[in-house]
């Protein structure tokens, strides 16, 4: 008889790691620290199916969409911060070399989204049931810097959006939980 699974209580700050390949941002407590914990809201969006019969009350309701969002307070601030935080943005490299910086994109830029995963902190990077990928995330929102005899932070609000490759015709569009991707290719035998 197997012995029943131990609960795992969560505890503590998540790594949040935005991108992937060379281009991640990691708020680990390494590469980026977080001034404040960071959190994750999803919100399913409901259409109402009403008939006369019954007035104004709803008799079923559908799923018509998703809203999330990730909200991170970086305790740094650099360019690949400032293009995480306010996004509709294009690098500015520095000629002699050191920091670059940012500038605003051309009017009518696309809005580039990235793949966000929150993995538990307190569990081994290898335990991932506990784990939320959101496919698709960009910011959508302004940057305000105070300045102020205080540690400065950086707010980043991150929105979902749906997956590259979405099938409105089925699920797993905009985010998974676990250690499973229902839309990774499996190789079949």
């Amino acid at each position: 008889m197997a012995e029943p699974k131990a609960k795992e209580y969560i505890f503590g700050l998540a790594d949040i790691a935005i991108g992937e390949g060379a281009d991640q941002i990691k708020f680990d407590g390494n590469d980026y620290l977080q001034a404040e914990g960071g959190s994750l809201s999803l919100t399913p969006q409901y259409q109402d199916i009403t008939f006369a019969d019954f007035g104004e009350t709803p008799v079923e309701k559908r799923l018509s969409g998703w809203e999330g969002q990730v909200t991170i307070v970086a305790g740094q601030e650099d360019a690949k911060i400032l293009e995480l935080a306010l996004a509709s943005t294009v690098p500015v490299e520095n000629p002699n070399g050191g920091e670059s910086g940012v500038t605003d994109a051309k009017i009518g830029s696309k809005l580039k989204g990235r793949k966000v995963r929150i993995h538990p902190r307190v569990l081994p990077e290898s335990v991932k049931d506990m784990d939320w990928t959101i496919y698709n995330m960009a910011s959508t929102e302004g940057f305000e810097r105070e300045y102020n005899p205080e540690q400065g932070n950086v707010t980043i609000t991150l929105t979902m959006l749906p997956r590259e490759g979405f099938d409105a015709s089925k699920e797993g569009n905009f985010f998974y939980r676990g250690a499973v991707d229902p839309n990774a290719d499996i190789p079949k035998e």
